[in-house]
């Protein structure tokens, strides 16, 4: 019997440890040094407003946001909506169809721009892709991508007033 009490402590206490260095590895998680946000900055310039935000990976796209409530929602293409900035507190969305870019504010549809498709170009080592758009007041989107594959800097019209914006990556 004294055997049976023996070799029971010994499997209740080897789990034990199993468990208590799962623990460690779990806790080690939350001790290990916080990422600095402000590494992931970026800069929104939209009018006479300018903002840092900071990006999120959704499903639907990257979201840059910060605590002002500045929202820009960007599918890897193209800026498709943009919230806040500012004062003005803006609400414009856009989708593309087969007539061109679409432009909403909140739900009204506002106008369409035709655009070609994007083009590659290589420069300083750089890739540039670049859109153009419009008909009478014409317009090229941009986006810079560095030699590493990350997106440096986003530039596209995202209103019906041919307001550009740009989404700058901070060093």
């Amino acid at each position: 019997m004294r055997m049976l009490s023996v070799m029971a402590c010994l499997v209740l206490f080897s789990g034990c440890s199993v468990q208590s260095s799962q623990l460690s590895t779990v806790m080690s998680l939350f001790k290990s040094p916080a990422r600095d946000i402000s590494l992931n900055s970026w800069s929104v310039k939209y009018a006479n407003y300018e903002a840092i935000v900071y990006p999120v990976n959704l499903p639907q796209g990257t979201l840059f946001s910060n605590k002002a409530g500045d929202q820009v929602l960007f599918d890897g293409w193209s800026i498709r909506e943009v919230k806040g900035m500012g004062r003005r507190q803006v609400n414009y969305k856009n989708s593309d169809g087969k007539d061109g870019r679409s432009f909403l504010r909140g739900l009204r549809p506002l106008t369409i721009h035709p655009c070609q498709p994007w083009q590659k170009r290589k420069k300083l080592g750089k890739t540039q892709f670049s859109q153009k758009c419009g008909e009478q007041e014409g317009y090229i989107n941009t986006i810079l991508v560095e030699n590493d594959g990350n997106i440096s800097v986003i530039r596209q019209i995202v209103d019906d007033r041919y307001t550009p914006m740009t989404l700058t990556k901070l060093k």
